[in-house]
């Protein structure tokens, strides 16, 4: 993710509807499922600007890992210094040193996923939890997702196939974002015409979909394209519904994935 995306994130992610319906989620999942007991050990894969540490600070004790020295710097600016810049597919840590691993929107960035997923259930403690988050559906692919360098988005049983063969049990994979699913298929339409993205597959390295062999121009994230504050308003109370409903059924699509997942315990 390039530093203007950083930027952008750290200005707006504590008000924003999307990454507060997203922390509802998360909150509301560990409320549910994660061990007993606390204070719990915490591990925040790709922890971006570090805001697992503000909104989950009462459950235990937090560790993030990111490759990027963006993450790092703009963490030190939120006064966190628990975090270590360390590659997903290789962890620093010893096996069974977490009750609970968070991998918010982290899947989707990493050439092999399922090397990752792996990781994550390693260092996992056996009845430990994983609550990870990716972005749904290929057809959504838009310029949002080369500004955020994702490598792929996600179906449901994809991604349920790829963290069970990873050792997992699946307690819930749900979708999310479901009402504003077409507003946002819409949106993103517009933007893969009007900035000339491929149809629904990421560009190749370095080089625009649209023009083979050429660089990439700058591309912004959704979250760069302003909307009226009655849209953005109505945007949040549409969310805040949603976690609530999503609190007592999966929803059969959206346009990301939440899945709760469980390091089985060890037999006696």
């Amino acid at each position: 993710m390039n530093t203007a995306e950083f930027d952008r994130m750290f200005a707006i992610e504590e008000t924003h509807w999307w990454y507060r319906g997203r922390r509802e989620l998360v909150r509301d999942s560990l409320r549910r499922h994660a061990p007993p007991g606390r204070p719990l050990q915490v591990l925040d894969v790709a922890c971006a600007t570090g805001m697992s540490f503000r909104f989950l600070g009462d459950i235990g004790q937090i560790r993030g890992i990111d490759i990027s020295d963006e993450t790092i710097r703009y963490c030190a600016m939120r006064g966190i210094d628990r975090i270590v810049k360390a590659d997903a597919m290789k962890l620093p840590f010893a096996e069974a040193s977490y009750d609970v691993v968070l991998a918010l929107d982290a899947f989707e960035h990493f050439d092999d996923d399922r090397a990752a997923m792996r990781e994550t259930w390693r260092v996992l403690r056996p009845g430990g939890v994983l609550i990870a988050t990716v972005p749904a559906f290929m057809s959504l692919w838009s310029p949002h997702d080369d500004a955020y360098h994702h490598k792929r988005r996600y179906r449901r049983a994809q991604f349920r196939e790829r963290l069970q063969q990873a050792g997992f049990a699946v307690e819930r994979v749900s979708y999310s974002t479901m009402i504003l699913f077409v507003p946002v298929f819409l949106l993103r339409r517009w933007r893969r015409l009007r900035e000339g993205v491929a149809n629904g597959a990421p560009p190749a390295s370095g080089a625009s979909a649209a023009n083979p062999g050429k660089e990439e121009v700058a591309v912004v994230s959704d979250f760069g394209v302003p909307f009226p504050r009655p849209v953005e308003l109505l945007a949040s109370a549409i969310t805040s519904a949603e976690v609530a409903l999503e609190r007592h059924v999966d929803l059969p699509f959206g346009v990301s994935l939440l899945a709760v997942l469980r390091k089985p315990a060890l037999r006696p």
